[in-house]
């Protein structure tokens, strides 16, 4: 198990970054609400601002929960942060 752990936390992160891109594409193409709704209806109302900001916003909610991956897999695997830390020694 501890050897296959940072290939998990690499997958969690990697599978993350699909979700968001497969629900923001869902939202846009038959949602009624959510940031992909948003994005979409402001482009065909071509209110620019509006799609930036929606842009950003789930850059930031993307960067923010790859994050939460990231320490929860540092946290859960110390022992290879040392062994990092160490360079393999």
């Amino acid at each position: 198990m501890p050897g296959a752990m940072p290939f998990m936390f690499t997958g969690l992160q990697i599978s993350i970054g699909v979700a968001w891109f497969s629900l923001v594409a869902g939202e846009m193409v038959a949602g009624e609400y959510g940031l992909g709704y948003v994005i979409n209806t402001s482009y065909t109302m071509v209110r620019y601002p509006t799609i930036v900001i929606g842009m950003i916003t789930l850059g930031i909610v993307g960067y923010v929960s790859s994050a939460l991956v990231r320490m929860a897999g540092d946290y859960m695997m110390q022992w290879r942060v040392r062994e990092l830390a160490l360079g393999g020694r």
